[in-house]
């Protein structure tokens, strides 16, 4: 015997938790055919998957039902920053205070939500919060959903999870008791693979200028091996995948190692992606993965970011030996500070020597593209090495060939001219541009290559 459906009246709804129960009773038994019932809970699905379209049309249901059924509209606050059948929608059936904050506006990059904590927000890189404190309980159902959503498990036993929300295309990182003292999830919004090199130079807060991106783009096409360094959200992974998109599909065949699978570079690009992650705990292992990369005969390898070991002396490896590009990411401000870093990495992995190291690190590593941020949310190209050996100290240096004026926010160029066998490089195995490379001032004018 089915249970009877409770019918309520305006005067029932004495609270929020009335309001959204009714609204619950109202939804989960809509409809007066099968087909009207199937599909109500196929949009009800959708909107716990983060189905925006479904969760609209969820918002256009429940004002109908308490305006025009129970002639009760609603004028409580459900959620902050929200209308209240918009709250209703966002509580009930999708993800809470998550909704929300991603709703306010399209620049949102990144959202941390802890219990008893202000809700935090990168909007536009400038750090916000949002004047709402989720309870204990608000939290571990936000987990949960969207740990469905993810297709993941998450509970006490496995307290840790990371993985991808396809509806948002954005990161998912969460943490729960007794692994993390609150419960938290951080969702980190990846809508940099949309960007080009056009695009960071032409917006509000430009990257670079235009002679900067003519370097960037002669970089790609000399099949340049390439360091992106700059300090966290300084735009490191946007820039490699603006400088990724520049490859010909149909010559290049690209693999990407990254410790999670977030650049997702195979949806923008037409070309052959392989793109392979950390995957440990399963039992396969950091040098089986490089294997692999090697044996998926790419002219194109990048590593998401260098963390550690392992990750540098490949990173190394690939650029000495390659046949193509090698582009990685690296957490450091300074360049010459970078290549210690690379030679520290490389160096417990099983360096030799530190001068050896360093003199293979100076032939795997071409340009330096350096990335600053800014407080108010610019991030910018603050200079570009290239590097060289010095066999006089026995050491690698960086020589920088442009560099922002923090002054006059003008780019100025050193004069400093790359390497005969470097251009040669760029221009015979690569397809960089001679003329352009001139008119930079980075080669001679009467040099013949």
């Amino acid at each position: 015997m089915k249970p009877e459906v409770r019918q309520w009246n305006a005067k029932e709804l004495q609270n929020v938790e009335d309001i959204k129960q009714a609204a619950r009773d109202y939804l989960n038994h809509y409809g007066t055919t099968k087909e009207e019932k199937l599909e109500m809970q196929r949009i009800l699905a959708l909107a716990e998957q983060g189905d925006r379209q479904s969760q609209n049309h969820i918002i256009l249901r429940v004002k109908h039902y308490f305006e025009e059924i129970l002639n009760r509209p609603v004028t409580e606050e459900i959620l902050p920053c929200v209308n209240a059948y918009e709250g209703i929608t966002f509580a009930t059936y999708g993800w809470g205070i998550l909704d929300v904050v991603l709703q306010l506006s399209p620049l949102i990059e990144e959202v941390r939500i802890t219990a008893h904590k202000p809700v935090a927000y990168l909007e536009g890189g400038v750090k916000k919060f949002l004047p709402y404190q989720p309870s204990w309980q608000e939290v571990e159902v936000l987990q949960q959903k969207l740990a469905n959503a993810a297709g993941l498990t998450f509970h006490e036993k496995k307290p840790r999870l990371s993985g991808y929300l396809d509806k948002l295309k954005a990161r998912l990182t969460m943490f729960t008791f007794p692994y993390s003292r609150m419960p938290t999830a951080i969702v980190r919004r990846f809508t940099t693979t949309t960007f080009s090199l056009d695009q960071l130079r032409l917006q509000s807060y430009p990257t670079f200028d235009e002679r900067v991106q003519l370097l960037l783009e002669q970089q790609v096409f000399g099949r340049s091996n390439v360091l992106v360094i700059g300090p966290m959200a300084a735009g490191k992974t946007t820039l490699m995948i603006c400088m990724l998109k520049l490859k010909d599909p149909n010559t290049d065949y690209i693999t990407i190692y990254e410790s999670e699978h977030e650049m997702r570079f195979a949806d923008v690009w037409p070309g052959e992606v392989i793109e392979l992650q950390n995957v440990e705990e399963i039992g396969i292992d950091l040098a089986n993965s490089f294997k692999d990369i090697y044996r998926s005969t790419a002219n194109t390898v990048l590593i998401g970011e260098i963390r550690e070991p392992i990750e540098a002396y490949h990173f190394v490896n690939a650029g000495i030996r390659g046949t193509d590009a090698t582009i990685a990411a690296l957490h450091e401000r300074f360049p010459d500070k970078a290549l210690n870093d690379l030679t520290d990495l490389v160096f417990q992995y099983g360096g030799r020597s530190i001068e050896l190291t360093q003199e293979r690190i100076t032939r795997a590593v071409t340009f330096i593209n350096s990335l600053k941020y800014r407080n108010n949310g610019h991030r910018f190209i603050d200079a570009i090495y290239t590097t060289e050996w010095n066999a006089l100290m026995q050491r690698a240096e960086t020589v920088p060939l442009v560099l922002l004026n923090h002054v006059t926010g003008h780019y100025e160029w050193t004069g400093k001219q790359l390497a005969g066998e470097l251009v040669e490089y760029m221009l015979y195995m690569g397809g960089a541009d001679l003329e352009v490379l001139k008119c930079l001032g980075l080669t001679d004018l009467g040099r013949i290559v």
